[in-house]
């Protein structure tokens, strides 16, 4: 796809979605996040950095595209997927609200995440039969592996 500079209306988007969840809008931090948000899915920090270098020829070490990703993650801009050590934007930053109980459903084969959001009551109950059995959830974010329906056909 060669360089993809960001467009002046892509960059102030950017930028005011960054003013909006509180965090300076360096050049670097949005060029990562642009390029999660480009990417479609989730990403490892080593693909990140080649999906930077690939996308806007910007060479960026990986150990800031890990810092600039704690910080993105602690915003609620990306969400980070243990289950895969991979990070993902967040998938409703149209709305400007923060979710506190994203699921994700993480396809095996293709790798595909689709983020959800499971009634609180669920989650709520889930919680509380975890609890009966001594065990205290240190997240609400659950991740599900399966096959998604275009890899099961």
């Amino acid at each position: 796809t060669g360089a993809q500079m960001l467009s002046i209306e892509k960059e102030a988007e950017l930028k005011q979605r960054f003013k909006l969840a509180g965090v300076k809008a360096t050049q670097k931090r949005m060029e990562i996040f642009h390029t999660l948000v480009l990417a479609n899915r989730a990403l490892s920090p080593y693909e990140l950095a080649h999906f930077c270098e690939h996308d806007f020829s910007l060479s960026v070490p990986v150990v800031s595209i890990y810092r600039t990703l704690d910080l993105l993650v602690s915003v609620n801009l990306v969400h980070k997927l243990d289950l895969v050590n991979k990070y993902i934007a967040c998938a409703h930053l149209e709305c400007q609200s923060h979710h506190p109980h994203s699921q994700f459903l993480i396809c095996n084969v293709c790798q595909k995440v689709t983020e959800i959001h499971i009634p609180h009551t669920i989650t709520t109950e889930l919680s509380e039969h975890i609890a009966k059995h001594g065990f205290q959830l240190k997240s609400p974010q659950y991740e599900f592996q399966g096959v998604c329906q275009a890899c099961s056909s």
